[in-house]
């Protein structure tokens, strides 16, 4: 049973973290960008992946042009610009950081209770 906790506790971490990452990350490209088409936006997914005790993937997807909008050089007029739009690195970092801190401290006895319950009930 406590591995099926373990899984469970993994699962409920990355998805939150995932779901997390997705919303903030968006309202950082609706403040920063300027939509044409909100295809950067509709093309983001988080997917968990779980497997043995505290063993979990998050895998997220989304458009190679995102990756490279930190780099970008705008023009205004005569001017070339580099802003540093921070959209892409700052989000996974913090969130990397994020997960870590929450696998290594959240698994508390009343959280392992709550999971056993579930379980039980389905």
């Amino acid at each position: 049973m406590a591995s099926l906790v373990e899984q469970r506790f993994v699962a409920e971490i990355l998805t939150s973290e995932g779901a997390r990452l997705l919303k903030n990350q968006g309202a950082a490209f609706a403040a920063r960008l300027h939509f044409h088409t909100k295809r950067i936006l509709e093309h983001r997914r988080a997917e968990v992946s779980a497997a043995d005790g505290y063993s979990g993937k998050l895998a997220i997807s989304h458009t190679a042009y995102q990756r490279f909008l930190d780099l970008k050089a705008m023009k205004y007029g005569s001017k070339t610009v580099r802003r540093n739009r921070k959209i892409h690195n700052r989000f996974i970092w913090g969130h990397f950081n994020s997960i870590a801190a929450r696998l290594a401290n959240d698994l508390t006895p009343d959280v392992a209770a709550r999971i056993r319950a579930e379980l039980e009930n389905k």
